[in-house]
């Protein structure tokens, strides 16, 4: 009996959880989810769309089959975000992963990976490169305390801030990934650490 692979195991593990997030959103109305969110939602096409990492989606109802979507788990995050989505206004205030309730642990080593993997990413301080590769996913590059700051809107109501601080003389380059403090009620921890992975991943291109 041959065993299952890990991305086997990943990929199915992936089709049930979409299945799942369809059929619980095909219950909600997609007037009240469209404000909830802050997507547009057309009733002639009845089709929801907005833009997410500079790349406009749309997704169909009734099926909630998503266009546009980076490969990977982007899908996922937008149909939980849809199913989720509280409406709940933006706070202004910036927190990271583990200061999420319940974030201890998963969001904590979300954090420490963002740190060592930006560092790596864009500790060299190169700004030329490093805004042409945030502002091809759509971010908004910002004045502040770090040495670099860049804006993504990642979903509607879900920015991620990334500060990034150069390597010197003395210290290495790091960086961190922010969100704002009402992104509790858009996703799930998991969801939010799902966030990180795809935009990390989508930096390393």
């Amino acid at each position: 009996m041959s065993q299952v692979k890990p991305q086997e195991k990943e990929n199915r593990m992936y089709q049930e959880m979409k299945k799942a997030a369809w059929e619980r959103l095909r219950s909600c109305d997609p007037l009240e989810i469209a404000k909830k969110a802050g997507v547009l939602f057309d009733e002639k096409e009845s089709v929801f769309s907005f833009v997410s990492l500079g790349r406009q989606i749309r997704v169909a109802y009734p099926g909630f089959q998503v266009e546009g979507a980076l490969e990977g788990w982007h899908e996922l995050v937008i149909l939980h975000y849809l199913e989720m989505a509280k409406g709940e206004p933006l706070s202004g205030k910036l927190i990271t992963f583990g200061q999420l309730p319940q974030g201890l642990v998963r969001g904590g080593g979300m954090d420490r990976e963002t740190e060592k993997a930006l560092g790596e990413y864009f500790g060299d301080g190169q700004v030329e490169r490093i805004t042409e590769n945030c502002e091809r996913l759509g971010a908004k590059i910002v004045e502040s305390k770090a040495d670099f700051t860049a804006v993504f809107e990642f979903l509607p109501r879900y920015p991620v801030t990334m500060n990034l601080w150069f390597a010197d003389d003395e210290f290495p380059g790091t960086g961190k990934l922010l969100i704002d403090s009402s992104a509790e009620y858009y996703l799930s921890v998991e969801d939010a650490v799902t966030v990180g992975m795809v935009l990390l991943e989508e930096l390393k291109r």
